[in-house]
C-alpha cells in the first residue's frame, strides 16, 4: 500500500506561456482549496495568447462547422424545460439492468462499477452541456444542480467499491493481531518502507483510512479537472525563479535603475534569504508568483499529484521546493536485504534516510509566523501538522482529508519508532505531535463540532451523511437514517429527489447482498419508497424487480397492487394490453398476480365504509366517472380465468351498492364487464380442479347473488320496455281521417276522399292490432319477469341458501336494505302493468302472492309501502266486481 502522493497520474503537459502574458483568475470553484488557483482558466475568460496547447482546449471553436454544430445542439437542448434531465432519466433503467445483470454474490462489485460508470457518463454530458451553454442561461441552474448531485453519486458508489471490497477482503485476516506478530520475522534490514507496507497489510484501520484518502484525493483531482476548461500555464520559460528580483538586483549593482520599488528587495538570492532578511522582501511581481505557485503546489498536493506538483517547481525556476517535496519519503535501501544472485550489481536507494530530522525541522517551520499561510500548509500536510493544515482546507472534504492524513502519519511513524532498528539516536518529535490521538468516531465528531457553518451545512448534506456511515462502516445506523428521511418531508428534500432515492435504494441491496443489513424493515420501506417514485416518474415497467425484492409476500402484493392502483388513476383509460403487461412483469419475478390483482380492484372499487341509500326506488342516478372507473377496474380479474371467483364476488359488491343509491344504469355497465360465460367458466374449473359439481359455499353464495341482481335488472329493463311501448308508442289516427270526423256526417266527400278515408281506417286498425299485439307480448314478459323477483326460488330474492357465520357483515345488511327497496318496488311495478292492461283479477292473484307465508313478502314492505300497494289492489277489486266476475 503506497501513499496517495506518490501517484504519478500526471493531468497532461502543461504549456508555457510568457511571463508578461499571466493573469489571476478568479473565476474557480468557491469553498474549495483551489480557490485562487490560476494554472486553469474557466470559460468566458478573455485569453491574451493565442499559442496554448489546443489539446487542453477541447471547447475551444477551431472552425466553423463545429461552431454551427456545436450551436445546433444547444438549441435543442435548451428547448428542454431542464436540459439534460430527462437523460439522467435513463439511469433508472440502466440500473435496473445493471442490477439483474449482476445477480450472483460475488459480481457484487462488478454493479458498484456499472453503477459509478453510468453516473459518471451523465456528469460528463452534463458538463458538456453547461460548457458549450453561455454563462448565466436561465435553464442552467437546475442542470447544474444535477451535475452535482450525480457527480456526489458517483463518488458515493466509487467509495463503495473500494473500502467494503477491502473489508470484506479483510474478513478473511486477522486484522486485530497485535503488533508484536506484526513485526515478528523482521530483521535489521528491513526497510521502512518495507515495514509501512506490512502494517498496511496487517492494520485495516490505517488500509482504509488510506483508501479514504485515496478516493478523497481522486475527488479533487476530479472537481479540479472539470473546473477549469482550459489549461494554461502561467510561469515563464526562465529557469530561475525570482527573476524579476534578480533583475533588480543585477540592475542596482550596475547603477542601471533608481525605481522606487526595487528599494528594500533582499540582497541575496539562496531560498533563505526572504525569512533570514526579515525587514526586506521580494519584488511584488515574484511575490504574486511565489503566492500563485504556492497555491497551485498545494492543490495539486490535495490531488495526490506530487510528480505534477515538483514538475511545476522545477518549472517554475525553483528546484528546491521540489527537493523539499521529497523529504517526508520513507527510506528503502534494497541492497540490505540478502540477495540470491551473484552480480555486485547495486541499486540506488530511495527516499529520506534522515526523515525524522526532516520532519523535525518541517513541524517547526510550520509554527513560523514568518511564512505564508500557503507555504505552512504545504509543509504542514508532508509533516502532519494538522493545526498548520487545517486554514488551506476549507470543505467538507478537505477537512476530512487532512485529519485523515494526520490520523495516517501519526499511527506509521509511532510503528516506525517502536519497530525499526535505527543505527542511531532519531530526532525527538514535539509531544504536540503525539497528543494528535485521532480515530475515525473523533475525526467525524469534530467536524460536527466545527464553528464553520458552511462546514456545517455541507456535513448535513445527505450525500455526506452516506459517505460518513459508509467510512464508520454503521450499516444498520445508515439504514434507519436513510429511513428516517422518507418521513421528513420537504425540509430534507434535494433537488430531483428521484435520484437520491435510486442511490439509497441500490445502497440497501448492496448491503443485503453482502449480509450487513440485519433490518429487513428498513430495507423494505426505503424499496418501497423508490418503487412509488418510479411509478410517479413513469417507469412503472421498472418496479416489479424491486417490488420483488421486499421479504415478506404480503409486502410484495401490497405495494405492487398500489403502484398498479396509481396506475389505473392516473390514466384515463388503461387498456387490457397494459394490465396484461404489468402483469407478467410480476409474474416474470415470482410474484403472486391473482393476489396482486384482487387487491387493486379492492383498493379501486372501496365505495367507502358506508353506501348511502336511497329509498325511493322509482329514482334512476346517473354514473358519475368515479363509478365508471371503478368498474372498468374488473378488467384486472380477467387476465386469468382462474380469478373468476374474484369478479363474480367484486361485481357483485359494486352492483349492490348501485342498486341501494339506484344508479341502474351502472349495474347495467358492470352486467357488461362480467362476461357472460362466467358461471359456465366457474364450474368447469371448479370440477377440474376437484371432480364436484356444487360449488364452494362463498362461490355458490356469489352466484346466486349474481342471478337474484341479473333478474330484478330484466324486471326493471321488461317494465321499462313495456311502459314505453304501451304509453307512447300507441298508433294515431292519420290527420285525413281526424279532419273528416271534425266536418261531421253531413258532410260531403267525394268518392276519392271516402277511399282514402277507407284506407287510411284499414292502416290504422293493422298498426293497432301490430301495436296490440307486441303490447300483449311485452306485458305477459314484464309480469314473468317481475314474478320472478317476487317468487325468486330458495328462501327469496336476495337471501342466501346457506348460512354464514357473519350474519351482521356489510353485505348481510346491503342484502337486507335491497330487499327492502326493491322487492316492494318490483310489486308496485307489476301491479301497474296489470291494471294498465285491464287484468284486474290477476292483481288480486298478486295480493295473495304478498300475502302468502311461505314468501313472507309482506313482512319486507314497510306500512307506507302495503297501503299504497293496497290502494291499487282495492281499485282493481272494485273492478273486478263492476265486471260482474267472481273475485
Amino acid at each position: 500500500m503506497k501513499h496517495s502522493l506518490e501517484k504519478s497520474n500526471l493531468m497532461g503537459s502543461l504549456a508555457s506561456p510568457n511571463r508578461y502574458g499571466m493573469s489571476m483568475m478568479t473565476d474557480d470553484l468557491s469553498h474549495t482549496i483551489f480557490e485562487g488557483d490560476p494554472t486553469f482558466t474557466r470559460i468566458g475568460v478573455g485569453l491574451q495568447r493565442k499559442t496554448l496547447d489546443e489539446t487542453r482546449a477541447d471547447l475551444t471553436m477551431h472552425s466553423l462547422t463545429v461552431h454551427k454544430r456545436d450551436e445546433q445542439l444547444m438549441s435543442i437542448l435548451l428547448e428542454e424545460e431542464v436540459p439534460g434531465v430527462e437523460d439522467a432519466l435513463e439511469l433508472f433503467e440502466s440500473f435496473l439492468k445493471t442490477f439483474q445483470s449482476y445477480g450472483a454474490e460475488h459480481q457484487v462489485f462488478n454493479q458498484c462499477a456499472e453503477y459509478e460508470s453510468g453516473c459518471g457518463e451523465q456528469v460528463a454530458g452534463l458538463r458538456k452541456l453547461i460548457q458549450m451553454a453561455p454563462q448565466g442561461h436561465s435553464k442552467l441552474t437546475q442542470a447544474q444542480e444535477l451535475e452535482q448531485e450525480l457527480r456526489l453519486e458517483r463518488d458515493t458508489w466509487r467509495l463503495v467499491a473500494s473500502i467494503y471490497q477491502d473489508r470484506l477482503n479483510s474478513e478473511f485476516q486477522d486484522s486485530e493481531m497485535e503488533s508484536e506478530e506484526i513485526w515478528s520475522g523482521l530483521d535489521d534490514a528491513t526497510s521502512e518502507n518495507d515495514l509501512v507496507k506490512q502494517l498496511y497489510d496487517k492494520n485495516a484501520t490505517i488500509r482504509q483510512a488510506q483508501l479514504v484518502v485515496d478516493w478523497l484525493e481522486q475527488r479533487a483531482a476530479d472537481v479540479y479537472h472539470d473546473s477549469h476548461y482550459s489549461q494554461v500555464e502561467f510561469f515563464g520559460d526562465a529557469v530561475a525563479g525570482w527573476e524579476n528580483t534578480l533583475h533588480s538586483l543585477v540592475s542596482k549593482k550596475r547603477g542601471l535603475s533608481s525605481d522606487n520599488i526595487e528599494q528594500n528587495l533582499v540582497t541575496q538570492m539562496d531560498p533563505d534569504a526572504p525569512n533570514r532578511e526579515q525587514n526586506r522582501r521580494l519584488h511584488p511581481l515574484d511575490k504574486e508568483d511565489e503566492m500563485r505557485l504556492l497555491r497551485s503546489v498545494f492543490a495539486r498536493l490535495r490531488c495526490g499529484q506530487l510528480d505534477e506538483a515538483q514538475q511545476l517547481c522545477f518549472r517554475a525556476g525553483q528546484p528546491f521546493r521540489a527537493a523539499l517535496l521529497e523529504g517526508w519519503k520513507l527510506f528503502h535501501d534494497p541492497n540490505m536485504k540478502t540477495r540470491t544472485d551473484v552480480s555486485n550489481i547495486k541499486e540506488s536507494p530511495s527516499g529520506n534516510p534522515y526523515r525524522d530530522i526532516w520532519k523535525s525541522m518541517t513541524w517547526k517551520e510550520c509554527d513560523n509566523a514568518q511564512l505564508s499561510t500557503e507555504e505552512r500548509s504545504i509543509l504542514a500536510l508532508l509533516c502532519g501538522h494538522l493545526k498548520a493544515l487545517l486554514p488551506a482546507c476549507r470543505s467538507w472534504e478537505d477537512q476530512l482529508w487532512a485529519h485523515l492524513r494526520a490520523m495516517i502519519d501519526h499511527c506509521v511513524e509511532k510503528e516506525l519508532r517502536r519497530c525499526v532498528n535505527y543505527k542511531r539516536q532519531l530526532q525527538v518529535l514535539p509531544d504536540e505531535y503525539w497528543n494528535q490521538q485521532l480515530t475515525i468516531e473523533s475525526i467525524f465528531a469534530t467536524l460536527a463540532a466545527s464553528r464553520d457553518k458552511t462546514l456545517i451545512a455541507q456535513g448535513r448534506d445527505q450525500y455526506r451523511i452516506i459517505q460518513r456511515y459508509l467510512i464508520m462502516d454503521d450499516v444498520d445506523g445508515l439504514l434507519e437514517e436513510m429511513s428516517s428521511w422518507l418521513n421528513k418531508g420537504d425540509s430534507w428534500s434535494v433537488h430531483l429527489r428521484p435520484h437520491m432515492l435510486r442511490l439509497m435504494a441500490h445502497l440497501a441491496l448492496f448491503f443485503r447482498r453482502i449480509g450487513r443489513g440485519s433490518c429487513d424493515d428498513l430495507i423494505g420501506s426505503i424499496l418501497e419508497a423508490y418503487v412509488l417514485q418510479l411509478v410517479n416518474l413513469g417507469r412503472t415497467d421498472l418496479a416489479a424487480v424491486y417490488v420483488g425484492q421486499l421479504p415478506l409476500p404480503e409486502d410484495q402484493i401490497r405495494l405492487y397492487a398500489q403502484c398498479l392502483v396509481m396506475v389505473e388513476e392516473r390514466q384515463d383509460s388503461c387498456d387490457d394490453a397494459e394490465r396484461r403487461r404489468l402483469l407478467s412483469l410480476a409474474q416474470q419475478v415470482g410474484l403472486d398476480v391473482n393476489a396482486i390483482a384482487k387487491q387493486v380492484v379492492l383498493s379501486l372499487c372501496d365505495q367507502g365504509d358506508k353506501i348511502q341509500h336511497v329509498s325511493d326506488a322509482s329514482l334512476q342516478i346517473a354514473t358519475s366517472p368515479e363509478d365508471e372507473r371503478r368498474i372498468r377496474s374488473l378488467s384486472w380479474l380477467l387476465m386469468d380465468p382462474s380469478m373468476r371467483s374474484q369478479l363474480l364476488i367484486q361485481a357483485n359488491t359494486l352492483m349492490r351498492g348501485y342498486l341501494l343509491r339506484r344508479q341502474i344504469d351502472a349495474v347495467k355497465l358492470t352486467f357488461q364487464y362480467t362476461p357472460p360465460d362466467t358461471l359456465t367458466v366457474l364450474s368447469e374449473i371448479w370440477e377440474s380442479r376437484t371432480g364436484l359439481t356444487d360449488l364452494p359455499p362463498d362461490v355458490e353464495a356469489a352466484v346466486r347473488e349474481y342471478l337474484c341482481i341479473k333478474t330484478y335488472i330484466d324486471a326493471v329493463d321488461a317494465f321499462q320496455e313495456w311502459f314505453t311501448r304501451f304509453h307512447h308508442s300507441r298508433p294515431k289516427k292519420s290527420q285525413v281521417s281526424t279532419q273528416h270526423q271534425r266536418g261531421g256526417a253531413s258532410a260531403q266527400l267525394s268518392f276519392t276522399e271516402n277511399l282514402l278515408k277507407e284506407q287510411h281506417l284499414k292502416q290504422h286498425q293493422a298498426e293497432l292490432q301490430r301495436w296490440q299485439a307486441a303490447v300483449d307480448s311485452l306485458t305477459q314478459s314484464a309480469i314473468d319477469k317481475l314474478y320472478n323477483v317476487l317468487l325468486f326460488p330458495d328462501g327469496g330474492w336476495m337471501s342466501d341458501s346457506v348460512s354464514f357465520e357473519d350474519e351482521n357483515s356489510p353485505r348481510q345488511q346491503q342484502q337486507k336494505l335491497l330487499r327492502q327497496t326493491c322487492i316492494p318496488h318490483a310489486a308496485m311495478l307489476l301491479c301497474n302493468v296489470l291494471t294498465s292492461s285491464h287484468r284486474f283479477s290477476q292483481c288480486l292473484e298478486l295480493a295473495n302472492v304478498i300475502a302468502c307465508e311461505q314468501q313472507s313478502l309482506y313482512q319486507v314492505c314497510s306500512a307506507e309501502q302495503l297501503a299504497q300497494l293496497i290502494k291499487h289492489l282495492r281499485q282493481a277489486y272494485v273492478r273486478v266486481l263492476d265486471s260482474g266476475e267472481n273475485p
